[in-house]
């Protein structure tokens, strides 16, 4: 009877390593040019970063005709730093070196973080962006500002949201 059992486990033992080695030889290799797989939740994590991580911004005022007008320092957690350049972006005296300076923050962040992802921020209300050339007024401003590289065309995007101070932050990240 004990001859008939190890038999038994010997076959049972042969049976699922051979279908695990099948199993194996089944899957597909990796595609080693598209680097590793960016997951679905790596939006989530990556907005959680924005919203969490913090720097600083120094750049010139808009109003700085005067030489000696001081450099500003603004802190604050990536995504205020956005949510400040899209309302400073809006304004029709809009403070440029500072949209920049934030907009530029907050993509080095990521990078440094090694996320591939874009961050674009806009006022949660809808503003007017069209401009007739007939008339007087100049163009309303967006209030739109981008941080990163756009996803490449065939990438999977993953996207996630998150609101601060009445801007809309949508966090892109891709799988490439």
């Amino acid at each position: 009877m004990r001859a008939i059992s190890t038999v038994l486990d010997v076959s049972l033992c042969l049976l699922l390593v051979s279908a695990s080695a099948l199993t194996l030889a089944g899957t597909p290799a990796q595609d080693r040019r598209s680097g590793p797989p960016t997951a679905p939740d790596s939006a989530d994590e990556a907005a959680t970063l924005v919203a969490t991580s913090t720097a600083s911004v120094t750049y010139r005022p808009a109003d700085s005709a005067n030489e000696n007008t001081r450099n500003r320092t603004v802190h604050d957690t990536l995504a205020g730093l956005l949510a400040s350049a899209s309302a400073a972006n809006a304004e029709p005296e809009s403070a440029t070196d500072f949209v920049r300076a934030a907009t530029a923050t907050v993509g080095r962040a990521l990078r440094r973080a090694g996320i591939s992802a874009q961050v674009v921020a806009r006022p949660s209300e809808t503003l007017p962006t069209s401009y007739s050339p007939t008339s007087q007024s100049t163009p309303e401003r967006s209030g739109r500002v981008v941080a990163g590289p756009a996803p490449p065309p065939d990438a999977d995007v993953y996207a996630a949201a998150v609101a601060v101070r009445e801007v809309r932050l949508t966090v892109r990240t891709w799988s490439r």
